[in-house]
């Protein structure tokens, strides 16, 4: 029978697609170029903290022209809280490398996050200096607004300056390089691109590793033990390669251990001078927030895991995609060890490891506020992943 004369009935019918508006608004999304958009935006996120610290300072400073309210104040904290609750609650995602966007786009970004740290930290100096102290209320909104400010910028230098300053150190590019370590600089704290790069990656999991939290061991006892170690062993560690390269008295300076306490020094100084005590004092007690918050996910990110005796892997697992992109990439840490060179947009998840419950943010609180719990927890999956078929 001619083609032209099949049956209907005969040809089978093309399904028929039912789209709610929500699948069709998906599925439509290419054609408008909105699905690149939409993975800008969660790129984006990183600037979501740092972002709110410095539009309080410029509230404070350049708008109202005198300390805000506590209420003011509290407003101000409520995107750290809404970001902690969405990380809580956040779906899994195992996100792959993103190659949607060239490598300006994602340099635009650190570019916007380093210049936004030096801001953050400069104009909280200038904003503890306009503190009023005459009078019992202006006290009392004195101390509102330092506590603000401990919230605001050590958890913006925390989470976003110390980050940074991380993707930096790990660039190849020497200007790079020396922006992260200037940033760790605004914490105090630079001598840790050389325990990070040489002490934890060159050793992971093994004795040398100082930053590896070991089985039993309380965030209290790791915080003692690294915060002091960590100087020691880059010293150690700076004057063994200065040693090697010149036996002269002037190989000092190249020590970058001192270079980094020169610059420290003369920054603390320059803000006592121009600032006073109090903001000096301010200066450095952002610094220790912030250190902190790194040290926890230092200690959560491989607790448990020297020596390998729970399996072959190289950290914890994070399937959140908040801690994933307000991190700049900070939570795919077994792809960053695989490749200590990657960008962080191009570091690929990887499930080869125990399973973190929650995202960085949630976890950060957990081990330092509830450690015997998260103990607890950690034994439970390092034996399950123990027992868990290799791949």
């Amino acid at each position: 029978m001619p083609a032209s004369r099949v049956p209907n009935s005969s040809i089978p019918d093309s399904p028929v697609e039912h789209l709610t508006p929500v699948n069709q608004f998906k599925r439509d999304l290419p054609l408008f170029g909105l699905s690149v958009w939409a993975s800008r935006f969660k790129h984006l996120l990183c600037l979501v903290f740092p972002l709110t610290t410095l539009s309080f300072l410029i509230t404070g400073l350049f708008i109202e022209k005198a300390p805000l309210s506590i209420m003011t104040n509290l407003i101000f904290t409520v995107p750290f809280w809404s970001v902690l609750i969405a990380d809580w609650f956040c779906p899994q995602e195992k996100a792959a490398a993103d190659t949607q966007h060239s490598s300006l786009f994602f340099n635009a970004i650190l570019c916007v996050l380093t210049v936004i740290q030096f801001l953050n930290v400069f104009l909280m100096l200038d904003y503890v200096a306009l503190l009023r102290w005459d009078t019992v209320d202006n006290s009392l909104i004195g101390l509102a607004n330092l506590i603000g400010i401990r919230f605001l910028v050590g958890t913006s230098s925390g989470t976003s300056g110390i980050v940074l300053a991380h993707e930096l150190i790990h660039r190849e590019n020497r200007g790079w390089q020396s922006a992260g370590r200037l940033l760790l600089c605004t914490v105090y704290y630079e001598h840790f691109v050389i325990t990070h790069k040489r002490g934890h990656h060159l050793n992971l999991g093994m004795p040398d590793d100082i930053a590896t939290a070991k089985l039993g061991e309380s965030f209290k006892d790791y915080w003692r033990r690294i915060y002091i170690g960590y100087f020691k062993y880059a010293w150690q560690s700076e004057r063994e390669r200065v040693a090697a390269l010149n036996s002269n008295k002037a190989g000092l300076l190249q020590n970058q251990v001192v270079q980094g306490i020169a610059v420290e020094t003369v920054l603390l100084i320059a803000i006592v001078t121009h600032w006073g005590w109090l903001a000096a004092f301010m200066f450095l007690y952002q610094a220790w927030v912030a250190v902190r918050i790194l040290e926890a996910v230092n200690y959560f990110q491989h607790w448990g895991l020297e020596d390998g005796q729970f399996g072959n892997t190289y950290g914890w697992v994070c399937p959140s995609w908040i801690s994933r992109y307000a991190l700049i990439g900070l939570s795919h840490h077994i792809g960053h060890h695989q490749d200590e060179n990657s960008r962080f947009y191009e570091i690929p998840y990887s499930d080869q490891g125990p399973m973190l419950p929650y995202g960085y943010f949630v976890m950060n609180l957990w081990v330092k506020l509830f450690n015997d719990s998260y103990q607890k927890m950690a034994v439970r999956e390092l034996e399950k992943y123990q027992r868990s078929p290799c791949d």
